[in-house]
């Protein structure tokens, strides 16, 4: 994205991260931005700041997203942590009420989409994964679809949610600069 963090980056009148912020608002659950290891970047230092969220660090250096699952559970004595990446500005707060209902009685959940691809960065986890969590984190398996995999998250296939997403573009994360221009220009046209 040109070197610039994508959290930050521009989204109709708000940014991704503020987009974000906005859909969680409304959810019944403490809500925590966790950060990595190094300085926080220029343009999202701000951001952060203005939230009005709580934030916390990574414990474990250059160990992902892993690292930042085990940073929100460190940081709060929830049952589960609802896991979210900075970079999903179509997520709804019908679909996540639906994807945290899907926890109430199971372990782990994760979306799956029509490719077959889990969505480790839209997932709820469970606290009873914490000890396989460490394991991981100390092994240096840092993969969380693995992990997903390894723990028995129980994956929802795009049938069980495909009402959520009339635009198809629920789990779209903004990894390209084409990914992030159609999402700039969905936004402004809303």
């Amino acid at each position: 994205m040109g070197g610039r963090t994508k959290a930050a980056l521009p989204l109709g009148d708000t940014t991704v991260l503020g987009q974000i912020l906005a859909t969680t608002a409304a959810l019944d659950l403490p809500r925590l931005l966790v950060t990595g290891t190094g300085p926080v970047d220029a343009d999202l230092a701000p951001l952060l700041a203005a939230s009005g969220v709580a934030q916390t660090g990574d414990r474990y250096l250059d160990s992902g997203p892993l690292a930042g699952l085990h940073a929100a559970f460190a940081a709060t004595a929830a049952r589960r942590v609802l896991l979210l990446a900075c970079d999903l500005p179509f997520l709804s707060l019908e679909f996540l009420l639906w994807l945290l209902e899907q926890n109430q009685e199971v372990g782990s959940v994760v979306p799956v989409d029509a490719k077959g691809r889990l969505h480790p960065l839209c997932a709820v986890y469970d606290a009873n994964c914490r000890a396989d969590m460490e394991k991981a984190l100390e092994s240096r398996q840092l993969r969380l679809q693995n992990f997903l995999r390894a723990i028995g998250a129980r994956q929802l296939g795009p049938d069980s949610w495909a009402n959520l997403d009339p635009h198809g573009q629920l789990l779209t994360n903004l990894n390209e600069p084409e990914e992030y221009e159609a999402a700039r220009q969905w936004f402004a046209s809303r």
